[in-house]
């Protein structure tokens, strides 16, 4: 037998000789998730536009992959930095929102995730918001 395959079966008869894990303390609680906003799933083409790092303007169109009332992360082609101010224009509405750069995650072959976040709260923006009730008449 290999000496990986031995190291492997010595690994799970480790593993399954230990005591279970013991709970944690009282005092020690695990920490919420920190978001402002419930994050939705969701693809909604919007239009970018910004400066690139030459100070040439640039516009796309691109899509998001999360979105909440506070902000978005988007899959974006042109080079954005951290603290980048963008204009987002909704497709759908055709509604504006500034944002900034907050977070520049995975790079794919030409595309990067970035998210980007909004100055205040707007859901309307990405048309969450719940119905408006009209009274009974």
């Amino acid at each position: 037998m290999s000496r990986i395959f031995e190291a492997i079966k010595q690994a799970q008869k480790t593993h399954a000789d230990q005591s279970p894990l013991k709970p944690l303390p009282a005092e020690i609680t695990p920490t919420s998730d920190r978001r402002r906003s419930r994050r939705w799933s969701i693809d909604i083409s919007v239009y970018v536009y910004g400066h690139g790092p030459e100070k040439e303007p640039f516009h796309e169109e691109a899509h998001t992959l999360n979105v909440n009332a506070n902000g978005a992360l988007l899959l974006l082609s042109a080079p954005v930095q951290k603290g980048q101010t963008l204009l987002l224009t909704n497709r759908f509405t055709e509604q504006e929102q500034d944002c900034k750069v907050v977070y520049i995650g995975a790079r794919h072959s030409r595309t990067v995730e970035a998210g980007v976040a909004f100055p205040t709260a707007n859901p309307e923006f990405w048309q969450m918001a719940p119905p408006e009730r009209t009274p009974a008449a």
